[in-house]
């Protein structure tokens, strides 16, 4: 999960010297704004196909917190 999270995230900054890791900050070490973060979030939705409401999305302080909701959603769809 973590490595298909981590895709999507070098798929949407593309920077070339980002190092993402479990505990990398969403909005700090990426360098988005909070619009930004509303695109990627709709990226892991399409992706994971889930519905991620705003008052998660707000929980997703570093890269481990949308790892990890993530895999929770993916457990009860099945």
């Amino acid at each position: 999960m973590f490595e298909r999270v981590k895709r999507i995230i070098e798929d949407y900054v593309r920077r070339d010297d980002l190092q993402i890791t479990g505990d990398t900050d969403v909005l700090c070490d990426l360098g988005i704004n909070s619009l930004e973060l509303m695109e990627l979030v709709c990226a892991f939705e399409m992706e994971f196909n889930v519905d991620i409401p705003e008052k998660e999305i707000r929980r997703f302080l570093i890269v481990d917190d949308i790892v990890a909701y993530l895999e929770k959603e993916s457990a009860v769809a099945e």
